[in-house]
């Protein structure tokens, strides 16, 4: 489909690829990782013609089609979401009563109801949801993904996978979510110039990529040591000098040579792929068994109530993921738990002296104006970690900032390292508590890795906010889950609470907020046995129809056609439907049992 061959890109004096080449061929589902300011971004948009590299070529198969979803698109803000689709396809080469056909089916596809909102109105999340429509309303034949499930709350993120997951395309994405990568793709790329040829690719989803990787580096090492024996040998024999100047000892020279210039090659790249960032967390120390004690608060804007009756003990040694679409009040609640929002009715009771050091998704308190080492400093070339003065270039290099680095004004920084600067300033602060806010977001894949195991010995208590999967089941023992209504649940597994959100249908009666009386088990009964019997089968069946249905929305017939695409997207609801209410009695079930 495309051919990369050969391409290099500098940025001042950083130099992102250096002859790098790679395909993207039919029906290739590859998630891209790297990391920050590798150049995943700067990829996409060579792809796509939107930046040419400093040399090498990138073609395409004759007649090919992409569309690209950048990481922040920027929309006329008093434009309805229809007039931009169908402005946006009129744009990418469709006619215009094909955009005018096309445009309401992929909003209504993507979860749109009203055409007429004005973007002005749209969160991110479904502003993103925009950007999607638009690409898939153009049948790519690769599609280009930059971060797409950034600011999306969890109907998106659940939607996209399933629906991704039955593409029939290509699509190159890049994304941090682990969890969705493993899902969706069947290929992983990290660009990376630690690696021979720039890049290391295994076939499979994420968790067959670590392991290969694994083996991968083993085997380098391994190298190392044998190129280091092979060397040495070398070396000495250098050292005793060549003797007869024949062809033969000239280019045993040569190699020894080379050899030599290999080892070195490899050293610096095994020594590269260890150099992971070094984050520590310091705790104050508080020795309470209770830090937050909540007693019947219910927070409520007018006659909206965000959370009613809500009962929680809090303390050390503990994290605690709070869940909840988006709007659902979680940052709200976070306030509340330390002592920023008055405005509820209820007791919280807090340990004298908590210290609390709160991690801002919006990173609103970060300048732009200063430079590494003021902000880290405070104006001075110290900071004061674990009761010790440390050099602020010393302290940075714990987070990946090298030296030539410490000059560089904020606002010069990629996303992802402020995202990480933040946090190196955050962590400074001795803390009981921390209160983390989408904390991953622009962080590359092994910064969060390393984020995980120091919040994993962290001695306080974390209340986390996060839609990365994968991050919360590494780290939270337990789930708070605001639901609509004012309602509150507590989850000890993510995947109970996700499955509910997907099921959320109608007659499903909310979890008791409270201790349950002890009473006999109610018994199945005997239909409900027989259905048991055979309900792995019947989901699957079930999940293996829906999936044919969601394919059918990308065959060329029905999408170019509006009655059966209206019919198409009936058949799914219904299907959607079906495997809803299985996936609802097993809960009813496994409740019984």
């Amino acid at each position: 489909m495309i051919t990369i061959n050969q391409i290099e890109k500098t940025f001042g004096s950083k130099r992102l690829f250096d002859g790098l080449s790679f395909t993207i061929e039919d029906q290739q589902r590859i998630g891209l990782l790297g990391p920050n300011g590798a150049g995943k971004s700067t990829l996409l948009k060579m792809i796509c013609g939107f930046e040419k590299p400093d040399t090498g070529e990138i073609s395409y198969r004759k007649g090919v089609k992409f569309a690209y979803v950048a990481q922040e698109d920027s929309f006329a803000e008093n434009q309805t979401v229809l007039e931009v689709s169908i402005e946006r396809l009129k744009t990418s080469g469709m006619d215009v009563y094909e955009s005018e056909v096309q445009a309401p089916i992929f909003l209504s596809l993507v979860g749109f109801i009203d055409f007429n909102t004005k973007v002005s109105e749209l969160s991110g999340g479904w502003k993103k949801r925009l950007s999607l429509a638009i690409a898939f309303a153009q049948d790519p034949d690769v599609l280009l993904l930059d971060e797409p499930t950034n600011h999306m709350d969890w109907d998106g993120i659940l939607w996209l996978e399933s629906y991704i997951k039955t593409y029939k395309k290509s699509f190159l994405v890049v994304s941090h979510d682990r969890t969705f990568l493993n899902n969706v793709c069947n290929k992983i790329m990290e660009i990376n110039p630690l690696y021979r040829d720039g890049y290391l690719a295994f076939d499979g989803g994420y968790q067959q990529f670590l392991e290969k990787k694994q083996d991968y580096t083993q085997a380098q090492l391994k190298l190392q040591d044998t190129l280091s024996n092979k060397a040495r040998r070398e070396i000495e024999w250098l050292r005793a000098g060549v003797k007869a100047r024949t062809t033969k000892s000239k280019a045993r020279a040569k190699e020894a040579y080379e050899l030599i210039d290999e080892l070195s090659v490899v050293k610096a790249r095994n020594k590269s792929g260890q150099n992971k960032a070094r984050i520590e967390v310091e705790s104050a120390g508080k020795r309470s068994k209770k830090f937050f004690e909540i007693k019947d608060v219910t927070i409520a804007y007018g006659d909206h109530k965000i959370v009613e009756n809500l009962n929680l003990i809090l303390g050390p040694k503990s994290c605690v993921g709070i869940l909840g679409s988006n709007g659902s009040g979680k940052t709200t609640v976070l306030k509340a738990i330390i002592g920023d929002l008055k405005n509820y009715s209820g007791e919280i009771v807090a340990a004298e002296n908590l210290k609390v050091v709160y991690f801002d998704q919006k990173r609103e308190a970060l300048p732009q104006d200063i430079n590494l080492m003021e902000y880290l400093g405070d104006g001075g070339d110290y900071a004061i970690f674990k009761d010790q003065s440390v050099h602020v270039a010393s302290y940075a290099s714990r987070f990946l900032f090298s030296s030539d680095k410490m000059q560089l004004k904020i606002g010069q920084l990629s996303g992802g390292e402020q995202a990480r600067l933040f946090i190196a300033k955050l962590l400074l602060q001795p803390a009981d508590v921390l209160i983390l806010d989408e904390p991953t977001n622009d962080l590359d894949i092994d910064s969060i890795e390393v984020l995980e195991d120091a919040l994993l010995s962290f001695e306080g208590l974390i209340l986390l906010v996060s839609h990365d999967r994968y991050f919360l089941n590494q780290l939270c023992e337990r789930f708070l889950a605001l639901e609509n209504d004012s309602r509150w649940n507590t989850y000890a597994d993510l995947a109970q609470w996700l499955k509910r959100e997907k099921n959320n249908t109608t007659n499903e009666k909310p979890v008791s907020q409270q201790k349950p009386k002890q009473t006999s088990k109610p018994k199945l009964s005997y239909k409900e046995k027989r259905q048991l019997e055979t309900l792995d089968q019947d989901i699957e069946a079930a999940e293996l129809a829906l999936a044919q249905a969601q394919a059918a929305l990308s065959e060329p017939e029905v999408f170019s056609n509006h009655e059966k695409m209206q019919e198409s997207l009936r058949l799914v609801e219904e299907k959607q439907k079906k495997v809803d209410e299985l996936y609802y009695f097993w809960e009813s079930v496994e409740e019984k049992l």
